[in-house]
């Protein structure tokens, strides 16, 4: 688990996080259970098992990019989930960088990305799509998506804090439209984090 960096996130209402520590169980059981129980009863076996997989797979690839926390929407809109996920990672520093500043100069070198303020601290924006992957018989294995990032240098301590938000590429009509409105709701959360040196790590429900 990699060192903590204390910040403060505003949740539109529909969305739970799920710290990616020892609490990321029950935090998932608790997304899972309201999933069944807003699922007709002749699914909810089903749904069940649907949704259990899935998070485990959501948690073990968030844990593995050195994710602190997982936040996913538990709310349909319009009778349709929101196609997005937010992990939120320290990841530590790579040979070479000294400082969060470092890594920040290192993340910008990527491309794609342009010089922004979150919270009042210097941060880097990145975004770019992320195309199919089809298994070796032509099947899909992952959608299209879109992925941005922020990068955050924070007011202590020596590492950056990213915020990814990964965003599906539906196959509609509507697609480029929907991905676009998906992507301004990630910008709106994302541009909500603040930091305390003394602030509790925590999401605080709110309205954007």
């Amino acid at each position: 688990m990699p060192d903590l960096v204390d910040y403060l996130l505003v949740l539109p209402p529909g969305w739970a996080r799920i710290p990616l520590d020892e609490r990321a169980s029950a935090a998932s059981s608790a997304i899972v259970d309201r999933a069944v129980a807003n699922a007709p009863a002749d699914a909810q076996a089903n749904v069940r098992r649907f949704v259990t997989a899935r998070l485990r797979e959501v948690v073990r690839g968030a844990q593995i990019v050195s994710g602190t926390d997982l936040y996913l929407p538990t709310e349909l809109i319009h009778g349709a989930p929101v196609p997005l996920s937010i992990i939120v990672s320290a990841p530590q520093l790579a040979a070479g960088e000294n400082s969060a500043a470092d890594a920040l100069l290192a993340f910008a070198a990527r491309g794609g990305a342009t010089a922004v303020e979150v919270g009042g601290r210097l941060a880097v924006r990145q975004a770019g799509d992320v195309p199919v992957v089809l298994t070796a018989n032509g099947e899909l294995q992952i959608p299209a998506s879109r992925r941005i990032s922020y990068a955050i240098v924070p007011p202590t301590g020596d590492r950056l804090l990213v915020v990814t938000g990964s965003m599906l590429r539906m196959d509609t009509p509507e697609a480029d439209d929907l991905l676009d409105a998906v992507e301004q709701l990630f910008d709106a959360m994302a541009l909500t984090i603040r930091f305390a040196p003394t602030a509790a790590r925590a999401a605080v429900a709110g309205m954007l």
